[in-house]
């Protein structure tokens, strides 16, 4: 079949394909269609045609409306869960600007933050011709579903997820834990834990589950029930959280806690008690910041490779906006591991 440029495709020309009216095909493709009742079917006709034709609405027609010599291709939505908006967020848009310059490209970046089971909340912004492309983190299996249920007529890229419908960059995070279970000096540990957070996604159970395992295939004991979920991040989150797994498993031990931001409470609680780390205390953390490799002593962690995520992601976004995918495209990148001295194995991994 041969390729029409996007800029040649109009709603006019998708209409008269399918057999429908021009009003028809614009309000499903502005996200309308559920609203003003339908068919699902024919909601999907027109969304097949659009990525077939290889469509692409003009998001600016109307923002320059009074600047017809100026012209931004490309607008990409960036949503990203509130619980985890640290220095991570920082580095991957970080990557998408390096990105973006690399490629001598304009792209303007929307940030929408959402908090954890509210993304359906804002799925009608990925409807219509508000954005060229969206990024998604951090999404539950329970949004990801929800969203696997839309049919959408712009790339959507999952960032940590995997999914047979939308194009995804991801690590592999269970060979990440269990990674991490491989640089610690267990030897005369007997037990081990990890700390984690009430509203888990995928992503950090899996890389719970890596560590627990790692652990116990070294003969150190690690139970589901030992491990601990909080609430929140933080300096006092991390010193009541040191304080109750102390009296759950009690030392020697080993801990992957999945925040760097308890770091500071955990390692003053440990300090007021004289637990010595990593004599009594194996200590690796996710994610990664100058706190942990300046502390004393420096602490252990296993990160995200955001920047290239982030490259990796745009990449994707951009060829598929250019061109027509119908297959997801699905890449996995290798952890960056920071192997210091709480873990009680220097490495140069």
């Amino acid at each position: 079949m041969k390729n029409i440029q996007p800029s040649r495709v109009q709603i006019k020309e998708i209409a008269e394909k399918l057999g429908l009216s021009q009003s028809t095909v614009s309000v499903v493709l502005n996200g309308r269609g559920d609203s003003i009742r339908i068919a699902k079917e024919t909601q999907k006709r027109v969304l097949d045609a659009a990525r077939e034709m290889n469509y692409q609405p003009n998001i600016y027609a109307r923002r320059l409306r009074h600047a017809a010599n100026e012209q931004v291709p490309y607008v990409v939505a960036v949503f990203w869960r509130y619980e985890s908006l640290n220095s991570r967020l920082g580095r991957f848009l970080q990557g998408l600007h390096n990105a973006i310059e690399k490629r001598e490209c304009r792209v303007e970046l929307v940030v929408q933050s959402y908090r954890a089971g509210s993304f359906p909340d804002y799925m009608d912004m990925l409807s219509g011709n508000r954005f060229s492309g969206a990024i998604i983190c951090g999404l539950s299996e329970e949004e990801q579903k929800a969203l696997e249920e839309r049919e959408l007529s712009i790339p959507v890229i999952l960032i940590g997820r995997d999914s047979p419908k939308f194009h995804c960059v991801l690590m592999d995070n269970y060979r990440a834990g269990e990674q991490c279970a491989a640089y610690m000096d267990l030897q005369g540990v007997k037990k081990a834990a990890f700390i984690g957070f009430d509203r888990a996604g995928r992503a950090e159970r899996m890389m719970e589950a890596g560590f627990l395992y790692g652990c116990r295939e070294r003969q150190v004991e690690a139970r589901e029930e030992w491990n601990l979920r909080i609430e929140k991040s933080g300096y006092e989150a991390g010193y009541e959280a040191a304080g109750k797994m102390l009296q759950g498993i009690g030392l020697p031990a080993a801990w992957m806690v999945a925040d760097c931001r308890l770091s500071g409470g955990i390692m003053d609680f440990c300090q007021d008690h004289r637990i010595r780390v990593p004599g009594q205390l194996r200590l690796i953390f996710f994610e990664d910041s100058n706190i942990l490799q300046y502390n004393r002593p420096s602490l252990s962690s296993v990160d995200v490779p955001s920047t290239e995520m982030a490259e990796n992601a745009l990449d994707i976004l951009l060829l598929c906006c250019d061109n027509r995918i119908d297959i997801p495209i699905r890449r996995e990148l290798l952890p960056v591991y920071h192997i210091r001295e709480s873990s009680g194995k220097r490495s140069e991994a």
